[in-house]
């Protein structure tokens, strides 16, 4: 009985381990009106409403953001999961800067630079409209009404959106001082 009792006990940490692995770094969803989908590699169809992208960071301590690109080409999202992003090392400098965090409601659309939605606990800061720690996780949120489409200048309120958008999520984490190593990625096809 003692030994059975031991190795409970003992197994417990191992199947704790292997439940929290299952939970990606962060789980990104669209919501809109009442229904929320979570963006996992499929198409989407959106109403040409605003919506609101919701982000769950699971582990924040170590993965305190993520980056994105929107684009109306399929550059990123054609990837295929064993692909590396082309310029991944370069990514933290390929990212859009936003002086004031999200005024307008947009998204920056371009076939090759991101934009990175994260957090600084420990300034405060964050790039969020709402930002809510629960459970030992940040929950975020980034309402959508505008398309800024960055190579000519477009602004596209979301009520007149006419074209796809392909969207893919990268988490990398830095190996060295000048490589990183992809952790997670997710993509979807917003169809309008």
């Amino acid at each position: 009985m003692h030994r059975i009792i031991f190795l409970i006990i003992f197994s417990l940490p191992i199947f704790y381990s292997f439940a929290q692995g299952d939970k990606p770094p962060v789980e990104v969803y669209l919501k809109q009106g009442k229904d929320s989908v979570l963006i996992n590699n499929k198409t989407i169809s959106v109403k040409r409403q605003p919506f609101t992208l919701i982000f769950v960071f699971n582990d924040p301590g170590r993965f305190p953001g993520v980056f994105m690109n929107t684009s109306l080409t399929k550059d990123y999202y054609r990837l295929g999961s064993t692909e590396t992003i082309p310029d991944l090392n370069y990514l933290p400098q390929k990212v859009y800067s936003e002086h004031k965090f999200n005024p307008n409601k947009e998204l920056k659309v371009n076939q090759e630079f991101f934009q990175y939605f994260g957090y600084n606990p420990n300034a405060n800061w964050n790039k969020f409209d709402r930002l809510i720690k629960k459970n030992g996780k940040i929950i975020a949120y980034r309402k959508v009404k505008l398309f800024d489409v960055v190579d000519d200048g477009r602004k596209i309120p979301i009520d007149q959106m006419k074209y796809n958008l392909f969207l893919t999520f990268e988490v990398i984490e830095k190996r060295n001082s000048y490589a990183y190593n992809e952790i997670y990625r997710a993509k979807t096809k917003l169809k309008f």
